[in-house]
């Protein structure tokens, strides 16, 4: 299923309100409406003080985006969502590698994921779009190889965004470390790439938990 969205929510100061009995009932509902959909696949995650204004992280993956906007819609008309907001959205899709083209996309969310996940739009410079095909795949290559060294602890997944969101591309790491997840980016930031790095922020970063855990955090 190709659309991939990471929807970030936050909690009103209404959720203060509700007593421990209604607020375990709404979580239930929540939950009851995403185990119900058929279509959308879901994955939850912990963001509580790790960026401010989110509590938890839905990613959500379908092949349709209109699956998981009316699954969004669905999940704000419960008791919860009542109390929830929404403060991020990614959108991206999966799709052949542009450098790689055999190689097929990477579905790795879903397969085994890891205690964390680290998440962040970026978007490449006019002047690396305009630059021959052939001298951006052999930049590519380098930063790849760079990241093959890691492989076999973090796992990687682009997505691209470009038209369908204010981004070029949506990438996300899952990993046991984020000791070691940084000493990845810290190789990567010295890779001839980084010099065609129009913008990469915000980074959002998430525990893994099952739905019941992440809504505990709110």
């Amino acid at each position: 299923m190709p659309y991939h969205s990471y929807i970030f929510f936050d909690a009103e100061p209404s959720i203060n309100t509700l007593s421990k009995t209604a607020l375990e009932k709404s979580r239930k509902s929540f939950i009851a409406c995403i185990e119900k959909t058929t279509e959308v696949r879901a994955a939850a995650y912990a963001t509580l003080a790790f960026k401010s204004g989110t509590r938890f992280m839905l990613h959500l993956n379908a092949k349709t985006p209109d699956a998981i906007q009316l699954l969004v819609r669905d999940l704000l008309h419960t008791p919860l969502g009542a109390h929830l907001r929404v403060t991020y959205t990614l959108l991206g899709l999966t799709r052949a590698s542009q450098y790689n083209p055999k190689h097929p996309p990477k579905e790795s969310a879903y397969e085994a994921p890891h205690r964390y996940l680290v998440v962040y739009p970026f978007t490449k410079t006019t002047e690396w779009h305009l630059m021959p095909y052939d001298e951006r795949r052999n930049i590519m290559k380098a930063h790849v190889d760079v990241g093959r060294k890691y492989s076999a602890n973090i796992s990687q997944m682009l997505l691209y965004s470009y038209g369908i969101d204010d981004h070029e591309f949506i990438v996300s790491y899952q990993m046991d470390s984020l000791e070691e997840f940084q000493s990845l980016v810290m190789d990567m930031r010295s890779t001839l790439s980084r010099r065609y790095t129009k913008n990469d922020l915000p980074i959002f970063t998430c525990i893994h938990m099952s739905l019941s855990e992440a809504l505990d955090m709110v």
